[in-house]
């Protein structure tokens, strides 16, 4: 305008400043005001709508409408009248075009806003048929699920009761013991017994030697006599374990019968009667002595004490064995059956999401794509215009 004066007057102080013309509406404002001008001095319209060269859209229009801003602008041609015409307000001849193409922009957001709807729409109602579906599985294996429950509740029921039974029946199949205690070994009245066995080799050795013949001052009758009170103590020890009723080994009296006789002795039938070897302090029996075989007597009756603890125990560890197995076994079987509906609830999941994995990544590629499109091909379409209008302006200002 300051080469030419092609427009003087038409614009502001304000409105010629570049820095205060930022947004979008005063960029509209200023294109309009230009084209205006243009179209009345060419008397025809130049077919460019200021919101497309702002957008950076319809680069051949805008060509076109800077070519035929240079021409009028060369041309000399006097433009106050139109200046003043278009000041005071009077309607340019783009005026119904502009109105036009506004109705025509605002007829293809609508549309293109009902497709966005259409999609919206479509895509709701595919996820919410999806999501039902999904509902419907996940019901099915929540009753699949409760009803393998019940089934296996039922299974197990039926292996308690038929092991209740097993019990009852091998408990009904036992014999009944006898009332006694199970530790007491009793001797029978046998010849092995250890002290008759001791009482005919002393009557066979002293050759039926009397007690009443025997010195109690003597060596003799004092090694008799001792041995005669040992004996008896022993007795009366025997004589009370039997009466307490305790485990052990029940001996019987050294009192009791005897067997026959060899050959040469003498019969006894009073305690008081003993035979003992002579000038033996301590007799022994198979290289063993009376204490041998006393320690051995403890040592017996401890072990049959301590016997019948131990076989119920085992009878207890057999049974725990047994238990433990079923139990195992129950828990093996509840493993696999568990670790199988696991490996189902996944591959459902999985062809659940799949599709929606595969639709929405679908539409978002296609959507960036798209939008990369569009960003490309303004950017491609601003270089070109600020191209078109820097060669314009510098053409402009050449001439004049």
């Amino acid at each position: 305008m300051e080469a030419t004066g092609f427009g003087a007057g038409l614009y502001n102080d304000d409105e010629l400043n570049a820095k205060a013309i930022k947004d979008k509406d005063a960029k509209i404002n200023f294109l309009e005001k230009l084209i205006a001008l243009v179209q009345l001095a060419i008397g025809e319209e130049v077919g460019v709508k200021s919101s497309k060269i702002v957008a950076g859209q319809e680069a051949e229009q805008t060509n076109i409408f800077l070519q035929a801003l240079y021409t009028v602008a060369t041309s000399g041609v006097d433009s106050s009248p139109i200046v003043a015409q278009i000041l005071g307000g009077a309607e340019g001849g783009d005026s119904p075009q502009e109105e036009e193409d506004d109705g025509a922009a605002e007829e293809e957001a609508r549309r293109q806003a009902e497709a966005e709807e259409l999609k919206k729409q479509k895509r709701a109602a595919k996820k919410k048929a999806m999501e039902e579906e999904r509902l419907r599985q996940q019901q099915e294996e929540e009753e699949r699920a409760e009803q393998e429950a019940e089934q296996r509740a039922e299974r197990e029921r039926a292996q308690a009761e038929a092991s209740r039974k097993k019990s009852q029946k091998k408990k009904k199949e036992e014999p009944q013991a006898p009332a006694q205690n199970p530790n007491i070994i009793e001797d029978e009245e046998e010849d092995e017994d250890p002290q008759n066995f001791i009482q005919q080799e002393d009557d066979d050795i002293n050759g039926g030697i009397d007690m009443d013949d025997v010195d109690p001052e003597s060596k003799f009758g004092r090694q008799a006599m001792a041995q005669l009170r040992a004996q008896e103590e022993e007795e009366e020890a025997n004589r009370e374990d039997n009466d307490n009723g305790g485990g052990g080994i029940k001996m019987k009296n050294i009192r009791g019968r005897r067997g026959k006789k060899k050959a040469g002795g003498v019969e006894r039938s009073e305690p008081q009667k003993k035979s003992l070897q002579n000038d033996v302090p301590k007799r022994t029996f198979g290289g063993y002595s009376e204490d041998d075989i006393e320690y051995m007597k403890k040592s017996i009756q401890e072990l049959c004490q301590a016997t019948n603890p131990l076989g119920k125990s085992i009878d207890f560890v057999t049974e725990d064995v047994d238990s433990m197995v079923k139990e195992y076994e129950h828990w093996k079987l509840d493993y696999a059956e568990s670790q199988t509906k696991l490996e189902e609830q996944q591959r459902i999941t999985e062809q659940t999401i799949q599709p929606l994995q595969d639709v929405t990544l679908a539409q978002l590629e296609e959507r960036i794509r798209e939008e990369k499109s569009k960003i490309q091909s303004i950017r491609s379409q601003i270089i070109r215009n600020d191209n078109v209008i820097q060669n314009l302006l510098q053409s402009v200002i050449s001439s004049g």
